[in-house]
């Protein structure tokens, strides 16, 4: 066989192997100018755990441009929350339809969104005990499928690889960051790590539950008597907020009484009225033993309706099979069958950030500056206990718009900044922000 003939069956072998997973046409949206691909890869075949993915290739220099993994939280929600209603290529309408977003990650990178662990979104198991489930396996997983893609994709192998996520990404992705470094050590397939950015990041359960409260008193969302009672009474080492006492929980009651009808997670944003999704947090608290579950009952009809309009969509026929999902999956924005490890939930990342700090890469934390779920000052709490150099002192910096964009500080390992008007989904309700803090920490341009 010669070369050219050689050269011609390598072409068709990648046709053939990943070919099938090509997105050709997708309903509710005209022709776009990058190609991207979906379907499933199995990361235990002894159990067929399938996750499932959407890879979107950049739309400026695939061949050059980085890899990112985008991680949704939860836990349990699906990162095709991420693509339609943050950082993707296009966002639902009401009528079924999709429309571009010029402020997507995919325009400066290729963007891998993962619905992860099993059992969320599109991704199932043949054997549903797969969705009893903790950081250390979703981590792995993760590792197993990251393993499995460049295998399937070897012209982006090389390419610069970054890690980000949101909310309880705050475990997934250092984790997840930990597990890649210790299998580059280990394993002859090697994964162009560069570092990870992670928003709004569940971390420390005392210090970001103690964060909300506070955020909450410190944005006039409720009395001084409220804060003190909620100090005094809760316990804040629980999920987020166990039970303390009775005394707890009825401070819990004035709070919610007394911030009404907002927002949780965009304390500014006016509410959808009419929708029916429900926020998986705010559904997972409202069904367990905590002193947010009155809190979260009564706020589990506020997202915004968009949330409706990607439900409608993605379980769509035609949608399910332009994008190679598994038909009789029906596809929810944060799953209600996984299991996951509340010991883990609770567990404090800190000493997995310890950890990262000796090694070679970079790490960022951004945090929204009007969410109140996983807040600016329980981040700066947890940041504070690591007790690193600074390096560069506080500052605004200045979005391409020319206003400022946020807060910065630098430190010795890790950049965090906060994003100024931005709720929990930094992404979706500050994307031009998002787009620009993004853009100048993956090309390490300064802030």
């Amino acid at each position: 066989m010669g070369r050219g003939e050689l050269a011609l069956a390598l072409c068709l072998l990648l046709v053939v192997v990943y070919g099938d997973d090509q997105i050709l046409t997708l309903p509710g949206i005209g022709p776009l100018n990058f190609n991207q691909y979906a379907g499933y890869i199995d990361v235990n075949p002894s159990t067929g755990r399938n996750l499932f993915y959407w890879f979107t290739e950049s739309q400026s220099n695939p061949a050059s441009s980085p890899v990112v993994l985008w991680l949704n939280g939860g836990p349990g929600c699906s990162s095709l929350g991420g693509l339609f209603e943050e950082l993707g290529p296009f966002a639902p309408q009401d009528n079924s339809t999709l429309v571009k977003n010029p402020y997507s990650w995919n325009t400066v990178a290729n963007v891998i969104f993962l619905e992860s662990p099993s059992g969320v979104g599109f991704s199932y198991s043949v054997d549903r005990s797969d969705y009893q489930v903790g950081d250390a396996r979703t981590a792995n997983d993760t590792y197993n499928f990251l393993l499995q893609f460049f295998q399937l994709y070897p012209q982006f192998s090389k390419n610069p690889f970054w890690v980000t996520g949101e909310s309880y990404g705050g475990h997934y992705v250092p984790t997840l960051a930990q597990r890649i470094l210790l299998g580059n050590q280990q394993n002859t397939q090697k994964i162009n790590f560069q570092g990870f950015l992670v928003g709004n990041p569940w971390t420390d359960s005392d210090l970001d539950n103690y964060g909300a409260v506070f955020d909450w008193w410190s944005h006039a969302l409720i009395s001084d008597q409220t804060f003190k009672g909620l100090v005094d009474s809760c316990n804040f080492h629980m999920d987020p907020l166990q039970y303390g006492s009775d005394t707890c929980d009825q401070w819990m009651n004035v709070a919610n009484a007394e911030m009404g009808n907002i927002d949780i997670y965009d304390i500014y944003a006016d509410v959808c009225l009419s929708s029916n999704t429900k926020y998986q947090f705010l559904k997972y608290l409202a069904s367990s033993d905590s002193v947010f579950s009155s809190f979260a009952k009564a706020r589990l009809n506020m997202e915004p309706c968009e949330d409706d309009w990607l439900t409608a969509y993605l379980n769509q026929a035609s949608v399910k099979a332009a994008i190679h999902a598994n038909p009789s999956v029906t596809w929810v924005g944060c799953s209600d069958i996984i299991d996951y490890n509340n010991s883990d939930v609770l567990a404090s990342m800190i000493p997995v950030y310890q950890w990262l700090l000796q090694q070679d890469i970079t790490i960022a934390v951004y945090s929204g500056d009007i969410d109140a779920i996983v807040p600016t000052p329980g981040t700066r709490l947890w940041i504070n206990k690591l007790n690193l150099t600074i390096s560069d002192p506080w500052r605004p910096w200045i979005g391409s718009s020319g206003q400022v964009g946020g807060y910065t500080i630098g430190y010795k390992g890790l950049t965090f900044l906060t994003i100024r008007g931005a709720g929990h989904l930094v992404p979706g309700t500050q994307p031009q922000r998002a787009l620009d803090f993004f853009t100048r920490l993956l090309f390490n341009k300064p802030l």
